[in-house]
């Protein structure tokens, strides 16, 4: 039955039809073919329309006139796009760019990169602009303002690229280098660097454990072996971040897509909810959190912006070996430490020490449960595939030629290559699997792009200048540069929202403030090095993964904070002694 009703501005047809399944679109068609609207009921006058609840699921409802536009006016969409919300930025960058005199320490084009990267890291922490929209920006900013340093070819000097083709004050000559042209190309330096192009191969090593579900399979046995004690749960976790950590560099992907599914069902098959025994869910939130945060600082590989402490260390101490087994072999006593204390830590901040009776009577039985839960997961899954086994010897091929790298002398990003090329001849991933891991490539830029940024910085002498003034201000407190610089990086990870964006932004400033304080190399950058992501610690903002942690409801916003400063002081404390201590053994101070 066709009816129709009027309102001032839309003519409406209300359809009733007894079958709803029906596609509405030609009924009403045929509706309106059949019961059109007669001049008498045109002339009728026009009825207020007041709009219905339908229950019915037999009832539509559908207007015949063309719909109001909704579009809002220019200056609304203006205010509320991206644009706008770097004006803040842009206005800071404009004030160091304008407004900061060159001097013989600090150089035009030293201020002008200083201003760039200022405004990058400004917006990173307060808009939500994509990071390698940022990066893209700023090389594009700095190469048509000429603001890199280029080499002069004549006397194979580095000079600001803004003076290329003009008189060289000291030699008479004229300075042999093409501004426009070598500022772009400086733009790309930062792609060819190796430990750039090893992260982005680990993306894909990672990309592997995720499509051939050996990542879920690993925890799940972790679990299926530990799984009879509720600490031994917390235990399963943090060998799984382990295990996982070395080939897949993205730890919001590991901790949040591989393992975080794993412990919210444990948590759902232990009883455990936000608003029901929510101690079980919480304990294993924050040993996966803070779990995943280890693991980053474990290995070179273990968080995308590793690999820029190296770079910068390099350039400062060109004679320093610091690659991948040396990472590893400064961290593996602290941060072993640090991870096997974890679950008992924790599960002493949770309160679960303390007997319960209701506890006991939620978790006693559950146990079993979990077990349970973990072998029919196995068993739905069925045996390893012959990709699974494939990916497990390529993946111990890349362990072990990392570890004899001192006696093939192959490169570490060589064998990560080597172990994707392997992959892909064997169709245990295909290429497809490559090109559409978005996580890879976006790293591959941004990471490229601060590392040509950090670069520039050190060359043009503004991270020097910046690490100077710090170094005067330890001198006059006079307090011990190594335990003052790393202590005071670990800390400020607390103002940043992003670890990589706190990694960019001060790792070229203390560095440069250790060497000039006369720092040990190998220690300072060792400190910075694993405190760059054991920093995330602190806050549920620090990174996407503890975000997502967070999220699922379990710990309130002030308990993760406290358990978070606490387990801070106690990483400090573990690595300035016990960690000092090990490396003492190394020979490295």
């Amino acid at each position: 039955m066709v009816t129709t009703s009027r309102s001032n501005n839309d003519d409406w047809i209300k359809l009733t039809h007894p079958t709803s399944h029906l596609n509405l679109v030609p009924i009403c068609t045929m509706a309106l073919m059949t019961h059109p609207i007669s001049e008498e009921q045109e002339s009728q006058p026009i009825q207020p329309f007041v709009p219905e609840r339908y229950p019915n699921e037999n009832t539509f409802l559908l207007a015949n006139t063309k719909p109001h536009s909704t579009r809002e006016p220019w200056f609304l969409t203006l205010y509320h796009s991206k644009l706008v919300s770097l004006v803040p930025s842009l206005l800071l960058g404009s004030v160091i760019w304008f407004g900061v005199t060159p001097t013989e320490e600090l150089t035009q084009t030293a201020i002008r990169l200083l201003a760039v990267f200022t405004s990058c890291i400004f917006a990173l922490i307060t808009t939500g602009v994509d990071i390698s929209l940022l990066v893209l920006s700023a090389l594009i900013v700095l190469s048509l303002t000429q603001s890199f340093q280029c080499k002069d070819r004549a006397t194979g000097l580095s000079i600001e690229c803004r003076l290329c083709g003009d008189e060289n004050t000291q030699t008479g000559g004229i300075y042999q280098c093409k501004g426009s042209k070598d500022s772009f190309e400086q733009a790309l330096t930062g792609f060819s660097s190796s430990v750039v192009w090893l992260i982005f191969a680990a993306f894909h090593l990672g990309k592997a454990v995720e499509v051939t579900q050996l990542g879920q399979r690993v925890s799940l046995l972790m679990v299926k072996t530990f799984g009879q004690h509720i600490i031994g749960l917390g235990y399963a976790i943090v060998l799984s971040e382990l295990l996982l950590a070395p080939f897949v560099p993205s730890n919001t992907a590991r901790g949040g897509g591989i393992v975080l599914p794993v412990v919210n069902s444990i948590a759902k098959t232990l009883g455990s909810s936000p608003t029901q025994d929510p101690k079980l869910g919480g304990f294993l939130t924050l040993v996966g959190s803070h779990a995943n945060l280890i693991s980053a600082s474990m290995y070179l590989t273990g968080m995308a912006p590793n690999p820029i402490v190296l770079a910068k260390a390099a350039q400062l101490y060109p004679d320093m070996e610091f690659n991948f087994m040396t990472w590893l072999t400064g961290s593996c006593v602290p941060a072993l430490f640090c991870a096997i204390s974890l679950p008992p830590l924790i599960w002493w901040f949770c309160g679960l020490n303390k007997p319960d009776k209701t506890f006991e009577s939620s978790t006693h039985s559950p146990r079993n449960g979990v077990v349970r839960h973990a072998r029919d997961e196995l068993a739905r899954m069925g045996p390893m595939s012959s990709k699974e086994w494939c990916l497990c010897w390529v993946l111990i091929l890349c362990l072990s030629l990392w570890v004899t790298g001192g006696y093939t002398n192959i490169d570490s990003t060589l064998v990560a290559l080597i172990g994707i090329a392997v992959l892909l001849h064997t169709s245990t991933i295909t290429w497809k699997d490559v090109s559409t891991n978005t996580n890879a490539w976006d790293s591959l830029f941004w990471l490229g792009g601060f590392v040509t940024i950090a670069q520039q910085l050190s060359e043009a002498g503004a991270s020097a200048f910046m690490g100077h003034k710090i170094s005067i201000a330890i001198v006059h407190f006079n307090l011990p540069p190594v335990l003052a610089l790393s202590s005071a990086y670990f800390l400020t990870t607390f103002m940043f929202s992003s670890l990589s964006a706190h990694t960019v932004a001060f790792v070229g400033t203390f560095l440069d403030a250790g060497h000039a304080l006369g720092a040990s190399p190998m220690v300072l950058t060792a400190l910075v090095a694993y405190f760059g992501s054991l920093g995330g610690c602190m806050t549920n903002f620090s990174t996407g993964m503890a975000t997502m942690y967070y999220t699922l409801g379990y710990v309130s916003r002030p308990r993760w904070f406290i358990i978070g400063f606490t387990l801070a002081g106690f990483y400090m404390l573990v690595y300035f002694t016990l960690g000092l201590g090990w490396w003492k053994l190394l020979g490295w101070y």
